[in-house]
């Protein structure tokens, strides 16, 4: 539960600086903000989302990854953002889900949110 609770805090916390510190011609289109915890060092997960294979999917979705991340006080947790439509980044996710967990991403701990300019 308090994992959710610092999850929940985070995806807002940096939703929030999206939305005020970007400027909109550079991220002008609705943004998700996707967290999760993994059971691989981050540098291994990473590897794998940074690759060829992952960036096809991404631009297949229409998907533009902006961050990545790794918490500094827990290193099994994730925070990735993404400037997506609604729901791109959910439906690659369950599509994916096998791949996803090979990369070592659990999919229970997953939450995604998403965020627009108003």
């Amino acid at each position: 539960m308090r994992t959710t609770a610092i999850a929940g805090v985070a995806a807002t916390a940096i939703g929030v600086l999206i939305g005020n510190q970007l400027p909109r011609r550079i991220v002008s289109a609705p943004v998700s903000i996707t967290t999760f915890k993994i059971k691989v060092p981050f540098k291994q997960w990473a590897a794998g989302f940074d690759s060829k294979e992952a960036d096809q999917m991404h631009k297949a979705n229409g998907i533009k990854p902006l961050f990545r991340g790794v918490n500094i006080a827990d290193p099994t947790n994730v925070v990735v953002i993404h400037q997506s439509k609604p729901g791109s980044v959910e439906k690659i996710l369950s599509e994916n889900k096998k791949m996803m967990e090979a990369s070592g991403q659990i999919m229970r701990t997953t939450k995604t949110t998403n965020w627009s300019f108003q």
